[in-house]
C-alpha cells in the first residue's frame, strides 16, 4: 500500500517540460486533463434524473488550464450539455496548447463563446445570467503557475462575481456546482496563499497528485471536495521533487502491528508515562486513556505522589508508581535515577502533559531526553526541555534521534527562537527543526505536518475544528506513545498516529457535532477506528 504522493504546484511545468522532452505530446496531455473535468462533471449529473437540459459556464484563462477548460467544454457539448464559455483574456494570448483546443472548440457545433470585458455593463450582464441559470460553473482561470503577487483587474472582479453568484444562489437556496480545474484560481499552489481571491470551489479536480496549496491551509478551504485525475505521466517524472505524502485508513491499517492469537499483554508494548501536576490531572489521564485504546498492553502513569489517589480513582486500568514531587507538586528532578531504572522494564515513553513549567520539572525532562534512549513522545509542558533558559544546543547539545515531539506552533516557534510561525511558513518551520534535533516533529494544526530528518512530510488529511479544544494534544501523545511502545517507528507511529487521531474525532463529530465535541470523545471514536482498521487488516 503506499500513500497518495503530494508536490508543489511550481513542478509542474518542470515535470511537463520533461515529459515532452521524452516525446510525450503535450496537446494528448491536456486533451486527457480535460476529458477528466468533463467525466468527473458527467459523472456528477448522471443523478439528475428530470429530463431538463444540463447548463454550464465555463471560464477560461489564457494558459494551459484554460485549454483545459476547452477540452472539457467540447467533451461536455458532445454529450448533449448546453455549454457557454467565457475567456476573459484576447485570443492572441492563449498558450500554444490552449490556442489549439480553442480553434477546434471554436469550429464546433452547438458552440457558445463569449470574451469578457467586465468594464462593458451588457457583457457583465451577460455573465451574470448565464452563471445564475447554470447548473455548474467550471473555473479554468488559472492553474498551478500563479505564484506570489496577488491578482488583479478583470480576473479579480471575474473571481469574485462567481463567489458571489455562488452565495446568492445558496441564499435562494439554490445549487451553483463550482469545479476548479487542478486548484482554484487564486490560490498559490507551493504555500496554499491565497493571492487576493480565489474561486470557493465544491470540486477540484487535479491532475497526477495532489498540491500543495490544496492539502494546507488557507488553501485548502476553497477547494471542496479533492479529485486526483492521472492524465498519462509516468509516476518516474514524480520521484525527483520533494517528498510530501498524504496517508489514508488503508495505508495506516497496513503499519498497525499484528497480534498474533497466542500473544499477552507484556508483548504488545508497555508505555511509561510521564505526566500529569497540580491542577492538570486529567491530561495525563486522556493520554494514558488513549495509549490503551490505541492497542498497548500496559500502561503506567509516573505521577507526584501527592496525586497518586487521584489517579488511582481516575484510571482504572493503568497503574500508578508515585515518586517525589516539587513543593507545587510536580514531579522533582530527584525523581530522576527511580524513573530511568523504572523506564528499562518500558518500551517506549510519553512525557510531558500536564507536567507544569517547573524548573525542577523541567531539568528532569533534560536529564530523561540525555539519558534514557527509548523511543520517546514529547508533548505540551515537556517540549520546554527543548527551549529557555538552558537551551539543548551548543556544549549541551545530545542525541534527540529517538525522540517524537507534538507543538503547535507556537510552541515550534519557541523552539527555534522565533516570534511566530504564519500558517504560510509551518512547512519551513517543520523542515528546520528536523534538520537541527534530528527527530521527528509532529507540527499540530490545520494539516498537521509530521516531518523526519531525511525531509519526508506527510500532510495529514483528517480533523477539523473539532480538534481545538482542551485535551486533544493529550490523546495524540498517548496514541503516539501507544504505537512506539507496540514496536512502530517513529516516523511510521507519528503518521499513523495523526492520521487516526483526526480520523476519530471525523467519526466522533458526525454524533457530537464539532461545536460541542470534547477531547474525552476522540476515546470512544478510537474504538470506532479500530473496528474499521481490524476489518481491513484481519
Amino acid at each position: 500500500m503506499q500513500p497518495s504522493r503530494i508536490l508543489k504546484g511550481s513542478r509542474v511545468a518542470e515535470i511537463d517540460s520533461a515529459c515532452i522532452s521524452d516525446g510525450i505530446d503535450s496537446k494528448w496531455l491536456m486533451s486527457n486533463a480535460g476529458r477528466g473535468v468533463s467525466g468527473v462533471v458527467l459523472d456528477d449529473f448522471k443523478m439528475d434524473r428530470s429530463n431538463k437540459q444540463i447548463k454550464g459556464v465555463i471560464v477560461c484563462g489564457g494558459g494551459n488550464n484554460g485549454g483545459d477548460g476547452f477540452v472539457a467544454a467540447m467533451d461536455l457539448i458532445e454529450k448533449g450539455m448546453d455549454i457557454c464559455v467565457f475567456c476573459i483574456h484576447p485570443a492572441e494570448k492563449f498558450s500554444d496548447d490552449s490556442r489549439f483546443y480553442f480553434d477546434r472548440l471554436a469550429k464546433h457545433k452547438n458552440t457558445c463563446i463569449r470574451f469578457l470585458d467586465f468594464e462593458d455593463e451588457a457583457e457583465k450582464a451577460d455573465f451574470i445570467k448565464k452563471a445564475e441559470s447554470a447548473d455548474f460553473l467550471v473555473d479554468a482561470i488559472f492553474g498551478t503557475g500563479l505564484h506570489g503577487k496577488d491578482i488583479y483587474g478583470q480576473a479579480k472582479e471575474v473571481i469574485d462575481c462567481i463567489n458571489y453568484i455562488k452565495y446568492s444562489r445558496k441564499e435562494k437556496n439554490e445549487n451553483l456546482e463550482i469545479y476548479s480545474i487542478d486548484i482554484p484560481s487564486g490560490i498559490d499552489s507551493d504555500n496554499a496563499k491565497v493571492l487576493g481571491a480565489a474561486v470557493r470551489a465544491d470540486k477540484t479536480v487535479t491532475f497526477g497528485c495532489k498540491k500543495f496549496g490544496c492539502v494546507c491551509y488557507p488553501g485548502r478551504q476553497f477547494c471542496g471536495d479533492i479529485v486526483v485525475f492521472d492524465i498519462g505521466i509516468p509516476e518516474k517524472y514524480f520521484n525527483a521533487y520533494e517528498q510530501f505524502f498524504e496517508a489514508d485508513i488503508y495505508w495506516a491499517a497496513s503499519k498497525i502491528p499484528l497480534k498474533e492469537n497466542w500473544t499477552y499483554k507484556h508483548a504488545v508494548g508497555k508505555l511509561l508515562v510521564i505526566a500529569g501536576s497540580i491542577g492538570y490531572t486529567g491530561a495525563a489521564a486522556m493520554t494514558c486513556q488513549s495509549a490503551l485504546r490505541a492497542g498497548a498492553g500496559i500502561v503506567t502513569l509516573v505521577c507526584p505522589w501527592e496525586l497518586n489517589s487521584i489517579f488511582e480513582v481516575k484510571l482504572t486500568e493503568v497503574m500508578t508508581y508515585p515518586v517525589e514531587q516539587t513543593d507545587d507538586i510536580s514531579i522533582h528532578i530527584n525523581a530522576f535515577e527511580e524513573i530511568r531504572e523504572l523506564a528499562e522494564k518500558f518500551d517506549a515513553l510519553a512525557v510531558g502533559p500536564g507536567l507544569s513549567r517547573n524548573p525542577s520539572t523541567i531539568r528532569l525532562v533534560r536529564e530523561i531526553l540525555k539519558h534514557i534512549k527509548k523511543p520517546t513522545v514529547l508533548d505540551a509542558d515537556g517540549l520546554r526541555a527543548l527551549y529557555g533558559p538552558r537551551e539543548i544546543d551548543g556544549e549541551n547539545n545530545f542525541d534527540l534521534s529517538h525522540l517524537v515531539i507534538t507543538p503547535h506552533s507556537g510552541e515550534l516557534a519557541s523552539i527555534l527562537g522565533r516570534e511566530k510561525i504564519g500558517l504560510e511558513e509551518r512547512l519551513e518551520a517543520s523542515l528546520e527543526v528536523v534538520k537541527k534535533y534530528n527527530l521527528v516533529s509532529v507540527l499540530k494544526g490545520a494539516a498537521t505536518l509530521i516531518t523526519n530528518h531525511e525531509q519526508i512530510t506527510y500532510i495529514n488529511p483528517t480533523g477539523s475544528w473539532a480538534l481545538a479544544t482542551a485535551g486533544t494534544g493529550d490523546i495524540l501523545t498517548g496514541i503516539i506513545g501507544s504505537f512506539l511502545a507496540q514496536g512502530m517507528g517513529l516516523f511510521e507511529a507519528a503518521v499513523c498516529g495523526t492520521f487516526i487521531h483526526g480520523y476519530a474525532s471525523d467519526i466522533m463529530a458526525c454524533k457530537t457535532s464539532r461545536t460541542s465535541q470534547i477531547a474525552t470523545d476522540l476515546l470512544e471514536g478510537l474504538k470506532q477506528t479500530f473496528l474499521e482498521i481490524e476489518r481491513i487488516r484481519y
